[in-house]
C-alpha cells in the first residue's frame, strides 16, 4: 500500500496535467472555430448561396475535427501519464514540467497552421492541399522571396507570439490548491472517464465508425464544405492526399478498381471499344495514328506551344479593350487572327502537375520527381515528334532545376531543356525577378531558335513556360501598362484595388508579349508553317474569387488559343463551342502536323466533329480525383461521383442526374481508369525490370 502523503502528491500531479490538458483543448478547439468564422467573413461569396442551416452544419462538423485533432495531439499526453501513476513519484513530476514546452509546441504549430490557412485559402480559393508541398519541391528560396514580399511576416509573428501566449497563459490560469486525496473508486472513475473521453473525441464519435473525409460534406456548395477542415486538419488531408497520388500499390490495376471497374478490357468497354478481350488488346487500342496529311509530310512545320503562367479564363470576361486592356498585342490574335477556345479547363490545378498531364497525360503526379520519373513513358507528348525527326526542346524563362525539369523531360523526349542561363548567355541584357527573367526575354530566345532552324533546314517542336505572371507580382521598368481598370471586376475582386492591379499588370505583361512574339514570327514568314497553341497552367490566383460549385468552370478555367494555318488545317473548323482540356492540345497540333504517326491515345482533335464533346481533367474535387464537364453538366470525384446540372448557365449540384449525365460520368471514370491503369502499369514494369 503506497504512503498517503505521496499519493496524493501522484495523483495532485495527474489532476493539475488533466486539467491543463482539458483546458488547453477547448482553447485549441475555440481557436480554430473563430479562424474558420475568419474565413467565411473574409472569403464568403456574396450572396452566398446556401442556408444558414448549412452554414452552422459546417461549423458543427469543423469543431468535431478540431476536437479529433485536438485529442490526437493532446491525448497520449495524459496517457502516458496515466501509465506513470504507479511508478515513483519524481517521474509524473518530471513529466508535468515537460507538459508546458509540449502545450507552447502544440499550439504554436496549431496556430501557425491556422494562419497558413487562411492565407492559403485566399489564394487559392480552398483549405491547404498537396499544393502546399511545392514549398519544397519548387524553388524553396523564391517561394520564400515571394511570401515576404507579399505577405505581413513580422505583424504575423507578433500575432502568432501573442495566440499562443494568450492561450498559454489562459490554459495556467487559476492554478488550484492542493485538494484532499481522491478515493480509489474516484480516482478510478476520473482516469477512465478522462481517458474514454479522449478516445472518443480522438475518434470522432464513440460509435461503431470513426469521424472520416466523408463527413465534411455538409451541403451541395463547396465553399461550405472548404470551410469545415481547419488548418492542421487541411495539411492531414493533404498529406494523404500526397500518399495517394505516389504510385503505392504494386497491382497495376489498383486504379482501374477505385474507379470500379474489374479489368481494362471492363473500362475499355464502357466506352464502347469491341474486340478488347485482352490488356494486350487494350494496349493496341491505346496508340492511335494520326490521319495522313499531305501538307506536312510535304513540308512539316515548326510547333509551339506557350504555357503561360496562372493564365486564368475568368480575367478574361473583365477585358475591356479601352479601359481594362487584359490582352495588348494578343488581342488580334485572340478575336480575329487565331481560334480561342474559351470552354476549357487545366489538367490540374498547379503548374508542375499541369505540365505532367498535358506532357506524359498522367493522373498520377508527381511522375517524374519520384523513383519512377526515370523511366520513359509512351504517353509522352515529344516521342511522337522524336521518332519524326523533330528537333524538341523545352524553355522556360525560370530555372530548369526548377522540380528537376533538365533530367526529367530530357527522359521523355526532349532533346534539349533550357532555362534563363541559356537565355542570358544568349541576352546578357536580359532582367528579371524573383522566379527568373521577364517573359519577353523568353520569346525573344524562342523567336532566335525558331529562326536560327530555318536557316540550318531543322523542324522544331518547342514547348515553352512562362513565369512573369506569378507573385511578387512585377513588371519591367521599361513596360508602360496600357489602360486598366480594376474596379471593373466588381465583388469578383478578391483583394485590394492596389494588388488586384500588380495582377492584372502582369497578366497584360504576359499576354502583350505572347502577342509580340507572334507579331514578330508572321512578320518573318514563319506563322504559315508553324502550329502554334498556348494556354495557362492553371487559373489566376489571388485575383478572382471562385468560392463555389458553380463557379467549376471558372476555378479550373484557362484560354487556349490555337493556331493550325490554312494549309495544314486541311477540312478542319475550330469548334471553338465545344468543351475541351488541356489534355487536347497535343492530339489536335499531332493530328496537323504529324502525317499517318502512331500517336498514345489521349484527348481529341479541336478541328474534328465529335459526339458529346467533354472536358475531362485530372483535377481534384469534392474530396476526389477527376472533374468532367459537357453539355449534360458536370460531375466530380469520379470513383465516387458528384453530379452537377446546368441552369441558367450555372452548374448546382444535382441528386438526381440525368441519364446523358449518368453517361457522361461513366465515360469519363473509365477514360480515367485506362490512363492510371497505362500509367501504373509502365511504372512498375519498368521497376520490377530495372530490380531484376
Amino acid at each position: 500500500m503506497y504512503n498517503d502523503s505521496v499519493t496524493i502528491s501522484r495523483w495532485q500531479h495527474w489532476r493539475e496535467l488533466n486539467r491543463q490538458l482539458w483546458r488547453l483543448g477547448l482553447i485549441g478547439v475555440a481557436t480554430l472555430t473563430l479562424m474558420r468564422a475568419l474565413l467565411l467573413w473574409v472569403n464568403a461569396p456574396t450572396p452566398l448561396d446556401a442556408s444558414q442551416g448549412e452554414v452552422f452544419d459546417a461549423f458543427w462538423m469543423g469543431l468535431r475535427f478540431d476536437a479529433k485533432i485536438m485529442a490526437v495531439l493532446l491525448g497520449p499526453w495524459l496517457l502516458i501519464a496515466t501509465a506513470l501513476l504507479p511508478l515513483p513519484r519524481y517521474l509524473i513530476a518530471a513529466w508535468r514540467r515537460v507538459w508546458l514546452a509540449w502545450a507552447v509546441a502544440i499550439m504554436a504549430l496549431v496556430n501557425v497552421l491556422a494562419l497558413i490557412n487562411h492565407f492559403f485559402f485566399g489564394f487559392y480559393q480552398g483549405p491547404i492541399n498537396a499544393l502546399i508541398f511545392g514549398l519544397f519541391e519548387d524553388d524553396t528560396q523564391a517561394v520564400l522571396e515571394t511570401v515576404w514580399s507579399d505577405y505581413p511576416l513580422v505583424p504575423l509573428v507578433v500575432v502568432l507570439v501573442g495566440m499562443t501566449g494568450t492561450q498559454i497563459a489562459l490554459m495556467r490560469r487559476g492554478r488550484r490548491r492542493a485538494r484532499a486525496p481522491l478515493g480509489p473508486a474516484r480516482a478510478t472513475l476520473l482516469v477512465v472517464v478522462s481517458l474514454v473521453a479522449l478516445i472518443g473525441l480522438g475518434r470522432g464519435t464513440l460509435g461503431t465508425f470513426p469521424l472520416r473525409e466523408m463527413h465534411m460534406s455538409v451541403s451541395g456548395n463547396a465553399f461550405v464544405n472548404d470551410l469545415v477542415p481547419s488548418g492542421p486538419q487541411a495539411l492531414y488531408l493533404a498529406w494523404k492526399e500526397r500518399g495517394v497520388d505516389a504510385i503505392g500499390s504494386d497491382d497495376p490495376e489498383s486504379g482501374l478498381t477505385r474507379f470500379g471497374f474489374a479489368s481494362p478490357q471492363a473500362a475499355a468497354r464502357a466506352l464502347g471499344w469491341s474486340q478488347v478481350d485482352t490488356p494486350g488488346e487494350v494496349r493496341e487500342r491505346m496508340q492511335q495514328t494520326t490521319p495522313e496529311r499531305p501538307a506536312a509530310a510535304a513540308r512539316p512545320p515548326h510547333v509551339v506551344v506557350s504555357v503561360m503562367e496562372s493564365w486564368g479564363r475568368r480575367p478574361m470576361d473583365f477585358d475591356d479593350p479601352a479601359h481594362n486592356d487584359l490582352l495588348g498585342h494578343l488581342r488580334p490574335w485572340v478575336e480575329d487572327k487565331a481560334d480561342y477556345f474559351p470552354h476549357a479547363l487545366s489538367a490540374e490545378n498547379g503548374t508542375h502537375p499541369s505540365l505532367e498531364g498535358m506532357l506524359l497525360d498522367t493522373p498520377i503526379s508527381p511522375l517524374t520527381q519520384s523513383r519512377h520519373g526515370y523511366h520513359r513513358f509512351s504517353t509522352s507528348v515529344a516521342l511522337p515528334y522524336e521518332r519524326a525527326g523533330y528537333r524538341t526542346v523545352f524553355l522556360t524563362a525560370g530555372s530548369t532545376q526548377w522540380r528537376n525539369l533538365d533530367d526529367a523531360l530530357k527522359r521523355q523526349g526532349f532533346d534539349e531543356v533550357l532555362g534563363e542561363n541559356a537565355i542570358r548567355e544568349r541576352f546578357p541584357e536580359a532582367r528579371g525577378s524573383t522566379w527568373g527573367l521577364y517573359d519577353e526575354w523568353m520569346f525573344r530566345y524562342g523567336e532566335a531558335l525558331l529562326q536560327e532552324a530555318e536557316a540550318n533546314g531543322e523542324k522544331v517542336m518547342l514547348v515553352m513556360l512562362s513565369i512573369t505572371n506569378h507573385p511578387p507580382y512585377r513588371i519591367p521598368e521599361h513596360y508602360d501598362p496600357a489602360p486598366l481598370d480594376v474596379s471593373r471586376l466588381g465583388d469578383a475582386l478578391a483583394v485590394s484595388p492596389a494588388f488586384g492591379t500588380s495582377i492584372l499588370e502582369t497578366y497584360q505583361y504576359a499576354n502583350d508579349s505572347m502577342g509580340r512574339f507572334l507579331n514578330r514570327l508572321e512578320d518573318a514568314g514563319l506563322m504559315d508553317h508553324t502550329l502554334f497553341a498556348a494556354t495557362g497552367d492553371h487559373n489566376s490566383r489571388s485575383l478572382i474569387r471562385y468560392p463555389d460549385a458553380h463557379d467549376l468552370f471558372d476555378q479550373f478555367g484557362v484560354p487556349i488559343l490555337m493556331w493550325i494555318p490554312p494549309r495544314y488545317r486541311g477540312q478542319g473548323e475550330a469548334r471553338t463551342e465545344d468543351w475541351a482540356s488541356h489534355r487536347d492540345i497535343f492530339p489536335t497540333l499531332w493530328a496537323h502536323s504529324l502525317s499517318a504517326a502512331e500517336v498514345p491515345w489521349m484527348g481529341r482533335d479541336l478541328y474534328a466533329p465529335t459526339t458529346s464533346p467533354m472536358a475531362l481533367t485530372f483535377n481534384r474535387q469534392d474530396g476526389g480525383q477527376g472533374l468532367a464537364i459537357g453539355a449534360a453538366g458536370a460531375v466530380t470525384h469520379l470513383a465516387d461521383p458528384t453530379f452537377y446540372r446546368w441552369s441558367q448557365g450555372v452548374l448546382h449540384a444535382d441528386d438526381s442526374p440525368s441519364p446523358a449525365l449518368r453517361d457522361q460520368a461513366r465515360h469519363a471514370r473509365a477514360r480515367m481508369a485506362l490512363e492510371d491503369w497505362r500509367i501504373r502499369r509502365e511504372a512498375l514494369q519498368a521497376e520490377h525490370t530495372e530490380t531484376h
